[in-house]
């Protein structure tokens, strides 16, 4: 998982920015800032391999996943744009003008969902790289 971090409230905006959606999504949905997840356990952040840590690093593993799966259907995870609203805590998708838009968004809202029903676990913060496994889990 990969992301900038937009300055938007959480109540109702519309967003289009490429990666800023994804720290978007997680700023609408909460119940943390979207920093919070910047450098946490084997997949928060950049890159990712080994096992996953904990419940959020499961999360953050899946969108890596997801955002695999949209590439490999010809989108570019990273710079596409997107358009979706917040309303209330709750991401809504589209309208999308093409397959990709509508992908993507669905990789971050699942992301910004799986997040907010997790615990948090500062001993995952900043966690060593070097303490991730080689191998890693197969996307299905």
């Amino acid at each position: 998982m990969i992301f900038a971090y937009p300055s938007a409230t959480r109540r109702s905006h519309v967003y289009k920015r490429g990666l800023l959606e994804l720290a978007g999504t997680l700023d609408c949905v909460g119940p943390r800032s979207p920093m919070a997840y910047m450098n946490y356990g084997c997949y928060c952040g950049l890159g990712g391999h080994g096992e996953p840590r904990d419940a959020i690093d499961w999360c953050c593993y899946y969108h890596d996943c997801c955002y695999s799966q949209a590439q490999d259907a010809g989108c570019s995870p990273k710079l596409d744009r997107y358009p979706w609203k917040c309303m209330d805590h709750r991401i809504l998708c589209g309208p999308a003008e093409n397959k990709c838009q509508e992908l993507l968004c669905r990789c971050d809202e699942t992301l910004a969902y799986c997040l907010a029903d997790t615990e948090y676990h500062l001993k995952y913060l900043f966690f060593p790289s070097v303490l991730c496994e080689k191998d890693s889990p197969k996307c299905n």
